[in-house]
Parts: C-alpha cells; sequence; structure tokens
C-alpha cells in the first residue's frame, strides 16, 4: 500500500523497501543530486506520519517530503506549485537562504518555518518556478526511536505565514502525483553512505 520516489540527476543511489515500510537508501559520493524513499501518493493533510530512523551516515535531508499544485493557477504564480520539507535529519542547512516564517511547537518539538523560491528547476511538472516551504526543527531527531509527524501543524504554521499549500491529492502534474514520502536526499556527497528506517501511517493511533 505504499508509494514511492526514486529520483537522480546522476550518479549511483540504490533503494530497498519492505512491505512494513522499512527502507534503506545507500549511496556513492559524487557530484549528483538524488531524492527516494516510500509513502503516499498523495498528501493528506490530516494523516500523522510514525518513523524510525536506524542508520544515517550523512544524508543532506531525511525529511517528509511532497508536493501540492493547483493547475487553475497560472505558472507565473510561484504558489501553484510546492514542495515542502519537514526536516527530521541534515547535514546541509536550508533556512539560510529561506525567508523566516514562524517558530511553533508540534508533538513536543519545537520547529521553525522558511520558505526559498526555485527558479525553473526540475518538479513533478517539468522545469517551473515554485516555492519551497520547510519546517525545521531546534535539534535533530535521533536514531533507534519511534517519533511522528503531526502534518496538520506544519501546514497551519505555513498558512499563518500566508504560505499556502495548494491541493495534495491530484495526477495533474505532468511527471508525478502529489505524493508524500519520508525521503532521504543527498547532493553532491562527499562520500558513500546509508540511511535506513521505517515509515507507517500513524494516524488515528
Amino acid at each position: 500500500d505504499l508509494f514511492f520516489t526514486h529520483w537522480k540527476d546522476a550518479g549511483a543511489a540504490s533503494l530497498k523497501m519492505s512491505k512494513d515500510g522499512a527502507f534503506s537508501v545507500s549511496w556513492q559520493g559524487g557530484g549528483y543530486n538524488y531524492v527516494g524513499g516510500p509513502g503516499w501518493h498523495y498528501g493528506d493533510k490530516n494523516r500523522v506520519i510514525g518513523y524510525r530512523f536506524n542508520e544515517d551516515s550523512g544524508a543532506s535531508y531525511i525529511t517528509l517530503y511532497g508536493w501540492g499544485y493547483d493547475k487553475t493557477m497560472p505558472a507565473t504564480n510561484p504558489a501553484h506549485l510546492v514542495e515542502y520539507y519537514i526536516l527530521q535529519r541534515w547535514t546541509y542547512d536550508p533556512s539560510k537562504d529561506g525567508v523566516f516564517g514562524k517558530t511553533f511547537v508540534s508533538n513536543g518539538i519545537e520547529y521553525s518555518t522558511y520558505r526559498s523560491i526555485r527558479t525553473q528547476k526540475p518538479s513533478i511538472n517539468g522545469p517551473t518556478t515554485f516555492y519551497q516551504y520547510w519546517s525545521k526543527p531546534s535539534k535533530q531527531r535521533p536514531l533507534g526511536e519511534d517519533n511522528k509527524i503531526i502534518f496538520a501543524d506544519h501546514v497551519k504554521a505555513w498558512a499563518d505565514s500566508g504560505w499556502i499549500l495548494p491541493n495534495m491529492n491530484n495526477f495533474d502534474a505532468s511527471d508525478d502525483p502529489t505524493y508524500q514520502v519520508m525521503a532521504v536526499e543527498v547532493f553532491n556527497p562527499p562520500k558513500d553512505g546509508t540511511a535506513s528506517g521505517r515509515v507507517w501511517d500513524a494516524t488515528g493511533k
């Protein structure tokens, strides 16, 4: 019942998955960008995402990751397409390039929000200009523990700054649906590495 994404622009990376949501990403060092991991083919504002990370040898991000898209909005408006990240672990800090929104607490964790813009970059709808929304915890989330992300809290925090997520349940984009996954991302990794864990739907639990 899980969707997955597995994208790279060069280099070598592999994704292994199990039916229970367990996953492992291995990558080779080099000058490229990779994003992959399991989840769902659509985002749900009310979804609670359970996860556990077992290994992380230096991923750029381990993050809840997804998209929202509104085909009725003009493509000249960056708000028509949004790529979002709820960071859990990272080696690269995206906040230095973003506009600060607010600080809030979700599930006992303090997060700060940021928005950045991508100009004519790859997306689920081909090269275009779009927004990125970020939530970054004050401390990286630990390995070896069960955790959860209450997605609705992040949607509200972004909206409090006027950053609205477009439709997260459609197949309107040209390349992919508006998926929501627990992703491992590496860009220009200096050496080989591995990240592993498990993701599940914790809504109502």
